[in-house]
This record gives C-alpha cells, structure tokens and sequence, in this order.
C-alpha cells in the first residue's frame, strides 16, 4: 500500500513539474512571438504609407527640430502623414502639409532609440529603426529615368 502511494506521489510531482515546465516555455515562445511581430509591424508600417502615397513627389524626407521627418503627402488633400522620433517614441502626426509638428497630439507608432531614414536612389528610401532596416522603392516617376 505505501509503495503504491509513493508511485502516485512521484507521478503527481512529475506532473507538477511538467505542467510548470511547460507554461514557462510557453510564456517564453509567446513572448518572442509578440516582439517578432512588434518589429515586422513597426517596418512594415513604412511599406505601407509608402504604397499608399505612391504619387510623384508624395514622399519627402526634410530636417525639423525633432530631427529626421518622413512625409508621405495625401495627393489633393493637402494633408501629410508625417514620421519622425522624439523621446525614444516613433510618431506619426496627419497634418496640413508645411505646418509645424504637433506631438502632443501625435500617434505612437512604436517605441525606437533609432529612427535614421537614408534615400539610397533617385526613389529608394532606407528607414532604419531599433527592430532593423527596410528599403522601399517608389515607382511614381520611373517612366521618366530612362
């Protein structure tokens, strides 16, 4: 009878021991599986804008005190999807095109130490953040490089 007991103790233990093993795995996958898709989502965000403003001269890069900005221009609305990093945070602000930064009332997109944006190409932008780099590539224009 005792070494029966002791079987099912062990066997209760091993479960104990597995059932916590397990969660603690679990909470370590899903935990990189949210940070993996917080950094694809933070890249990918400038694929998007980028495509959604592929119009000629809708992108621009300029300097403001915040530093680096990205605009991508609304054709004929006059408004502008404006990127740029201030205290350690990416925001994005829509606002009438040449008007000044307003962060206090800006969107967080993510949170980055590092927002560098680099125009590699005549049409080609490189925005490189804590989560990697991205290249996009306008295609408004192309008819006239030749």
């Amino acid at each position: 009878m005792f070494s029966t007991l002791a079987v099912e103790g062990l066997f209760l233990l091993g479960f104990l021991f597995l059932t916590m093993f397990g969660a603690g795995i679990y909470r370590g996958t899903a935990g990189t599986q949210e940070d993996n898709g917080r950094n694809r989502l933070l890249l990918s965000y400038f694929s998007t804008c980028a495509k959604n403003s592929d119009t000629d001269g809708a992108v621009t890069l300029y300097e403001d005190a915040a530093g680096q900005v990205l605009s991508f221009a609304d054709a004929g609305s006059g408004y502008a999807v404006r990127v740029y990093r201030q205290e350690g945070k990416l925001l994005e602000d829509y606002a009438p095109e040449g008007s000044p930064l307003a962060p206090g009332g800006a969107t967080v997109i993510g949170e980055t130490e590092i927002f560098q944006v680099d125009r590699i190409g005549k049409r080609t932008f490189r925005v490189t953040t804590d989560a990697g780099s991205v290249d996009f590539t306008l295609r408004a224009g192309a008819e006239y490089e030749r």
